[in-house]
Parts: C-alpha cells; structure tokens; sequence
C-alpha cells in the first residue's frame, strides 16, 4: 500500500477496537469513524498518535487518498455503507457474515460486477495456524479418511440484537468446514432455541453433511464458560483442537475402532465386537500466531493468493446461503 494511501476504520465498538489494535501493532495512522462519538473518542484515547476522528463517512469516501476502508459494523448496516464505498472505488475489508441475506450480495454484484473485487470478508478462522495444521491432517492420508468431525463453540454473551447465534458463531464453523474440505456442504438438519428474546435464537444446532460425512455444530451464547472445540474422527486417529487451552491446543490420539471381517469365519471362534486399537497419543508443534493481525495485514497488502477464494464475496455468499437455511 502506497504511504500517500490512508486507512478508514468505520466503527468503533468491540471488534473495531480489536482491529484498531492490530493496525497500531502495524504501525499504521488511520482515520476512525463511527456515528456514535463517545466511542471514536475512546478509540483516540487509547491510540493518541496513530487514530484521526472523522465522523463524516460520506466525507472520507470523497477524498481519495482514503483507500482502505475496514468495516467493522453491523450486517443490518452494511449494504448502504458497502454500496458506497464500492461507488468510490475504495478496497474493502468487512467483517464476516457481512451482510443480512444474500439477496443483498446478489444485489451488489449486479451493479458492481468489478467493485465486489475490492471486497474481502473477514473469516479471522482461515488465517489460524491450528486451522492450517488441521486442513493438512485431513490431506494426510496416513491419518485415514473423516468418520465424523464436530464443532463447539459456545460462551456467555455478547447477546447481539442484529443478528442470532448462528450469524455471530456459526459463521465461523461453516467457513471453517469450507475451508478443510473443499466441498460445497450440506445442511441437513438444525434446530435453534430463542431464550433470551423471542425474535432471536441464541442457541443452535447444526447437522451437516459432507462429503461421505457428518458433522454437527453446537454454539450458544447461553454457557457459563467459554468454549472453542473441533473435533475429527477419522479411520485412523482421533484429533481434538480445544482453542481455550494455554499450550498443546491440538492434540492426536493414536486411537479407532474397527469391526472384524467375519463373514468367513466362525462365530463361535471370534468376537463380533468393535477392536480398538490404542496407540501414543501426542500434540504437534505448531507456532501461535494473530490471526487477525495476519489477516488485516493480507488485506491491506493487495495481494491475490490461495486464500483469496475463502475471503471473496462468492465465498461469504456461499456462507450465507446456509445460514438462511437455520430455522
């Protein structure tokens, strides 16, 4: 990004203010924006010298030195903002899901057909080095072929009045299972319970299945501790990536069940009950990283890799879709 180039961050609320941090962490002076005052001027207490405060957003899409606009406001707010910012020409980044439904992506990428390319989605997952490691477990055929893989992720809170649990948490697992196997996934089954607030559900569960597969996703805001849990099952091995731990966050068990092939011999000689095999069990090294600060220094460098189709606007529509699908 050219130094003569600024960065707009628009909200300052929770995750803008996460995202702040990892612009500071870069080193970059930017302009915040959020039309509630107090929380701008928050943001410019904690980063004096590296945040300017200009609340004027139609403003900031007119000067065009202001070239990277980071979102970081509600889905229900995004189409109006996103579409102007497309009109001015401007990159940009806009957390996951984005948008409410994806008719109002179809809608952007038939009036911006080249514009939606300046558009990448934050799915913070994707740029995890645990997640990386698990994507290429599952590519390694010595760890046999997926039995069954599930999702946990569940804690008290943040209760969001703009979308439900499944927009705020699932949307991470969903692009997550895009993401370790390639496929187009099917949802089969859900249910979700609206405790809280009638309107909105804010625990669900999710059947999919993928491939030969299935997998299933549990996520509340309802749970009195916090939870971040994968687990796959394979022919072969048993992996747990509990994210909550302090270190050895993956760990492999050398572990599966098979049944013996009896069909030629006697029953009176051989058990027909599951053999379990049980071997070492082990954590790998992987090294810790910052996914969003890796993530928000992808999208400002402009450049186009492998993972450019897991933050395209093709990639959250796809996400969506299933999404509107939850009951």
């Amino acid at each position: 990004m050219s130094k003569n180039n600024k960065v707009v961050l628009v909200g300052a609320g929770y995750w803008g203010t996460n995202i702040a941090k990892n612009l500071v962490k870069l080193n970059k002076k930017f302009l915040v924006c959020d039309l509630n005052k107090k929380k701008s001027n928050l943001l410019k207490k904690r980063f004096p010298n590296n945040i300017i405060v200009n609340n004027n957003f139609k403003k900031l899409l007119k000067e065009e030195k202001n070239n990277h606009f980071i979102f970081a406001t509600p889905p229900s707010k995004n189409f109006k903002l996103i579409k102007l910012a497309i009109k001015n020409n401007k990159k940009i980044f806009i957390e996951k899901p984005g948008f409410k439904n994806t008719y109002q992506i179809q809608k952007l990428k038939k009036l911006f057909p080249q514009g939606v390319k300046n558009l990448t989605f934050g799915y913070i997952y994707l740029f995890n080095n645990y997640i990386k490691f698990l994507k290429k477990f599952i590519n390694n055929k010595k760890n046999g072929k997926i039995l069954y893989a599930k999702f946990q992720r569940q804690n008290l809170g943040p209760i969001r009045n703009d979308v439900n649990v499944s927009y705020d948490l699932s949307a991470h697992d969903i692009s997550i299972l895009i993401y370790l196997f390639g496929k187009k996934i099917k949802l089969i089954n859900s249910n979700s319970y609206k405790i809280l607030n009638n309107k909105i559900s804010d625990i669900s569960n999710l059947s999919f299945k993928v491939n030969n597969f299935y997998t299933d996703i549990n996520n509340s805001w309802l749970n009195p501790d916090k939870i971040r849990r994968i687990i796959l099952i394979t022919t072969k091995k048993m992996l747990l990536f509990d994210e909550m731990k302090a270190d050895e966050k993956i760990k492999i068990y050398n572990k599966y069940a098979v049944y013996p092939k009896l069909e030629k011999l006697k029953n009176n000689f051989f058990s027909k009950e599951a053999k379990i095999y049980d071997g070492l069990n082990f954590s790998p090294p992987i090294k810790e990283n910052d996914p969003l600060f890796d993530e928000i220094k992808y999208f400002l460098s402009n450049k186009k890799t492998f993972i450019n189709k897991f933050t395209n606007i093709n990639f959250a529509e796809n996400v969506l879709q299933i999404l509107q699908k939850v009951k």
